[in-house]
């Protein structure tokens, strides 16, 4: 790295360094050993529970696949033996029952039938371009998973594929630059982004290889130096490997690139998740959590701004494996979700519940707030209106977009109710304390209300109306009993709950 770039961050550390050239910046090309947790229950039908792929498909190639269909190509792919020739025209089989019982829904409903042709379909259509190996390093082609003539036969519950003959050099007898993982872990993930992130932190691991070259490329030891940089964490890292990510490359390796999202008309996570708040939210936070509780890996990150510059643009990621101890809890839960009965009873019918019963039940969240609130810390402060406005409830049912919206409304209202400490500042916390105890008289809890709110913020914040946190706390105290807020939020709620009258729930197949 120049003298110039080393002055320019504020953390510094052994980056990828682009004056170099390319061919000093590439690390020997080396065998990868198999990574395994021992002896995890192995409930995939398939004879190999072992996924191998290139380093170079993993690395070198940017894509997104929905959780389902990463979930069919990954144990179809689990079927590949990597140490044999592989066979363009062998059929790869699963039945409905035994991918139902991985990605932990009952595929025996028939209702899921015409979904999971859609599915299939959509994986056998899929395509993204990948740097050609066999070329100079600057010709790209383009590559499909399946070839054409999937099936999905309804009598014997089977669904059929074919891998892409072009496709399979990249999943098996690979010599060297390849890594290898249990497909079991992957397949208990609710996240498609945190199937992604577990194979692209394993193919920059060197294992406990020490191959003399320490230009970035690989994680490293987390030395004193690194510790002493982060003291706040010292005691969470200590023990782990690190590599430093570029942020916005990081993003493109999760998803491809725009071009070619727009016939999904989804977004890439460069322009869905652009901000970095909303990234950690939906997608690190999230990889984090599963990767630490389903895979044999211990996961942390910690995002670094370049001086002089308001916008996180490095990540140090962090990695362990973890100990034969650690790993007891892994395998007990990957034998409770293998062993899990499929066979679910008939519920006695409740009867509907009439309107002072509801009242009597909803009392915890319709209780008038206390003077405690003005005490509080702002964290704590939100917990409690989340309670009241049953704001987690709301996450499988609206947008990310209004579920942000939402937690903002809670945050900007604690604010108004903490902070105190002018007599000015102790008013406005009383009116805006009063006037949620007013809207929990009419309303019996803040649901509708925080809906309202977030409608309305989103709706500024398209028109280029939101600024400072401090100015949309204050729109948020102005529109408090605004009387179009609570309509506006009935709307919201209703519409959330428009889905309910299908016999099917696709929730499950959702990312």
């Amino acid at each position: 790295m120049s003298e110039k770039r080393k002055n320019d961050t504020i953390i510094e550390g052994e980056y990828y360094d682009p004056d170099l050239p390319a061919k000093e910046n590439t690390p020997p090309r080396k065998h990868r050993r198999t990574r395994s947790a021992g002896n995890v229950p192995k409930y995939n039908p398939a004879s190999e529970s072992i996924i191998t792929k290139s380093n170079d498909l993993i690395q070198k190639t940017k894509y997104a696949l929905p959780k389902l269909e990463q979930k069919v190509l990954l144990a179809m792919m689990a079927q590949i033996n990597p140490k044999e020739t592989p066979d363009a025209d062998r059929v790869y089989s699963l039945s409905f029952s035994d991918f139902g019982r991985l990605a932990g829904v009952n595929m025996h409903d028939n209702t899921y039938l015409e979904y999971l042709k859609d599915t299939v379909k959509s994986l056998e259509d899929r395509s993204f371009w990948s740097l050609d190996p066999a070329s100079d390093g600057h010709q790209y082609k383009v590559l499909s998973w399946l070839q054409r003539g999937s099936t999905v036969n309804d009598r014997d519950k089977q669904i059929r594929v074919r891998f892409n003959p072009e496709i399979l050099p990249y999943l098996s007898q690979l010599k060297s630059n390849y890594t290898s993982y249990n497909v079991e872990y992957l397949l208990t993930m609710n996240s498609t982004y945190s199937m992604r992130f577990y194979e692209i932190l394993l193919s920059y691991d060197n294992g406990d290889t020490d191959y003399g070259y320490t230009n970035g490329l690989v994680f490293q030891p987390v030395t004193k130096e690194i510790l002493d940089r982060f003291p706040d964490k010292a005691q969470d890292i200590r023990g782990f490997k690190y590599k430093v990510f570029d942020i916005q490359e990081l993003k493109e390796q999760l998803s491809p690139p725009p071009e070619k999202r727009k016939k999904d008309k989804e977004k890439p996570l460069t322009e869905k998740y652009s901000n970095f708040h909303d990234f950690e939210r939906y997608v690190l936070t999230k990889a984090r959590d599963e990767i630490n509780q389903m895979t044999d890996l211990w996961f942390d990150y910690i995002p670094v701004r370049i001086r002089g510059g308001r916008k996180y643009e490095r990540l140090y990621l962090f990695i362990r494996y973890k100990s034969a101890q650690e790993m007891d809890a892994v395998r007990q839960l990957h034998t409770q979700k293998s062993t899990r009965n499929e066979e679910v009873p008939r519920r006695r019918r409740t009867r509907k519940t009439t309107e002072p019963e509801r009242s009597a039940a909803a009392v915890s969240v319709a209780e008038p707030l206390g003077d405690e609130l003005f005490t509080m810390t702002v964290t704590r402060a939100v917990r409690v209106l989340e309670s009241r406005a049953r704001s987690q409830t709301l996450q499988a049912k609206i947008s990310p977009e209004l579920y942000s919206a939402v937690s903002s409304v809670l945050v900007y209202t604690a604010r108004l109710l903490t902070n105190t400490n002018s007599e000015k500042k102790a008013k406005q916390a009383q009116e805006t304390r009063d006037a949620l105890n007013r809207i929990l008289a009419q309303q019996h809890d803040l649901t509708c209300w925080v809906l309202g709110m977030a409608r309305m913020m989103l709706t500024k914040k398209e028109n280029g109306q939101l600024k400072s946190p401090q100015y949309n706390a204050t729109i948020v105290y102005n529109a408090m009993e605004d009387i179009t807020i609570i309509p506006s939020g009935r709307d919201e709620l209703r519409s959330a709950g428009a889905t309910d009258h299908f016999k099917a729930d696709l929730s499950v197949f959702d990312e």
